[in-house]
């Protein structure tokens, strides 16, 4: 299912399994032998749009290889696909959306936006018992006058001066994902 080479280092899916839905599987995804989560990949049914779920353990930020991981999601969902991130896990982005936060003023939201993602949503309350614990929902939109305006409203949120500098400099480019990463 996933295979990348992410700066000399393989990226992987292992474990695959069919659940009790015929288009949701289930997966560890595994980075040179260590787990950076366990994934659910649903692949789309009519009107449902296709989404991956990642429980996030965000140790692959500390080796500065999270936004690569990311974007190897961003690449592989459909059109208006979503990616949900877990960050139970990463006190650092728990901890700026308790101190109230937006999601694009965290380490975690600035890796999800350099990846190509522009529209998110903090599921910090899940509204049943099937959505699991706090996630971020990161919408895949390919259109560049959506992407634009989902990035105008994202510099008006934004409160730290690292997601302000970021969000202006793609607005500036007139794109809304980091060159460097094509």
């Amino acid at each position: 299912m996933i295979e990348a080479e992410i700066k000399g280092r393989k990226l992987r899916s292992e474990n695959l399994l069919s659940t009790h839905i015929a288009e949701l599987k289930t997966f560890d995804l595994i980075l040179d032998g260590r787990l950076v989560g366990r994934c659910h990949y649903f692949l789309g049914r009519g009107y449902y749009p296709p989404w991956i779920e990642l429980d996030y353990d965000p140790w692959p930020r500390r080796e500065q290889i999270e936004v690569d991981i990311f974007k190897v999601f961003f690449d592989l969902l459909k059109e208006n696909g979503r990616f949900f991130v877990t960050y139970y896990k990463d006190s650092s982005t728990f901890g700026a959306i308790m101190r109230g936060l937006s999601i694009a003023d965290t380490e975690l939201g600035r890796s999800l936006i350099r990846a190509g993602f522009t529209w998110f949503k903090n599921w910090y309350f899940p509204e049943g018992g099937n959505e699991g614990g706090m996630k971020v929902q990161a919408n895949k939109n390919m259109d560049i006058n959506v992407r634009k305006r989902h990035l105008t409203e994202l510099l008006a949120e934004v409160k730290t001066p690292e997601s302000r500098e970021l969000i202006a400099e793609l607005l500036a480019q007139g794109q809304s994902r980091d060159r460097s990463l094509q």
